[in-house]
């Protein structure tokens, strides 16, 4: 009778024990949503901060099909690579005069990290002197005639959303 209360006992315990599920480690994804209206055909690039370094040997690179309407640019970083910061040049086209930047997103994992749609990124970043703010028209001027093509860069802001 002992033999037996001891072995329900142990099949009690035993069943009753969660297993442990061995999870594989998560490798970062990130991906940077622009959405933007392109009026006309151009091409942009990214260059990220990563390991405390910008990888200017590395941009990555995306044509932009231009039309009157609202696109959803995604930017998608290679993978094991945790995004620091980044800079964007939005417009190698010197046909473009006005870009309108309405949302800048960063995922990781398809996480959202930085919901910046609705011009809530602007806090995150700085324009370089290719982009000026026209506040009538809400929208950027660009100009290509200064030290840099149109674009803009995270500043500290960013960084501190990114490392958390």
């Amino acid at each position: 009778m002992k033999k037996l209360i001891f072995v329900f006992a142990l099949v009690i315990v035993s069943c009753g024990r969660e297993k442990k599920e061995v999870s594989a480690p998560v490798n970062d994804k990130f991906s940077i949503v622009l959405e933007a209206v392109y009026q006309l055909d151009d091409s942009l690039s990214v260059v990220i901060k990563k390991d405390g370094y910008w990888d200017y040997e590395n941009p990555i690179s995306l044509s932009v099909k231009g039309q009157d309407l609202a696109q959803k640019i995604t930017v998608d970083l290679p993978e094991q690579v945790y995004l620091e910061n980044f800079q964007v040049t939005l417009s190698t086209n010197k046909e473009q005069k006005h870009l309108d930047l309405k949302g800048v997103t960063v995922l990781n994992n398809e996480k959202v990290m930085l919901e910046g749609s609705a011009l809530k990124y602007v806090p995150y970043f700085n324009a370089n002197s290719g982009m000026k703010w026209d506040e009538k028209m809400m929208r950027n001027d660009l100009n290509f005639n200064g030290e840099y093509p149109p674009g803009f860069v995270g500043n500290e802001q960013l960084e501190s959303v990114l490392m958390n």
